[in-house]
């Protein structure tokens, strides 16, 4: 269950720039500055902030609900998430994206209610996110998978995990699932 909860981020270039200052042509004692761009982590981000809000994947034995928001200053978003059987909770966690300046890539931790972590590494690949994942269960097997999230429109996406390892051995693939923003 673990691997089913690693996230959704996408990938965001942006230029880093100066701000810019500009000599106002009225009166040559007066200056304005244009304002600054967005520099640093937060601009590598601003591709995901479409995921700001509540999401929920409704399923046929749990329901998945996710409230994503920006922190630090629009430096990264947190995702927290719940796993629901009925009205019971068997799973919560957190997960933290953030822009690695070596790496020039987005990247993400996330840490579950059962003691489990782990990371992963984001790449753009069209109208769809690559998060290629690794995780240390709560048993202290690893894990790895690589997840697909597919952004449909400003109120869904897809996302569906591939290439699935727990302990070395390959799992199967888990079906695609549309993800919608909550609207209660």
């Amino acid at each position: 269950l673990g691997l089913l909860i690693l996230t959704v981020t996408s990938l965001g270039f942006g230029q880093v720039e100066t701000p810019m200052k500009v000599q106002n042509t009225a009166t040559e004692d007066q200056s304005q500055k244009e304002e600054p761009a967005q520099v640093g982590p937060a601009s590598k981000l601003e591709d995901l902030d479409w995921m700001a809000g509540e999401w929920v994947d409704r399923g046929d034995n749990a329901t998945v609900v996710t409230r994503c928001e920006w922190i630090n200053n629009h430096q990264f978003l947190t995702r927290n998430f719940k796993v629901k059987v009925g009205d019971e909770v068997t799973l919560e966690g957190t997960q933290t994206i953030g822009w690695d300046p070596i790496r020039q890539q987005v990247r993400s931790w996330t840490f579950d209610s059962e003691g489990g972590f782990g990371e992963g590494w984001w790449i753009p690949d069209g109208d769809r996110w690559l998060v290629k994942t690794s995780f240390v269960l709560a048993t202290g097997e690893r894990a790895s998978a690589l997840n697909v999230y597919t952004r449909v429109d400003e109120n869904s996406f897809r996302w569906q995990s591939i290439d699935r390892e727990i302990g070395g051995e390959l799992q199967p693939s888990l079906a695609e699932v549309t993800v919608v923003r909550n609207s209660t």
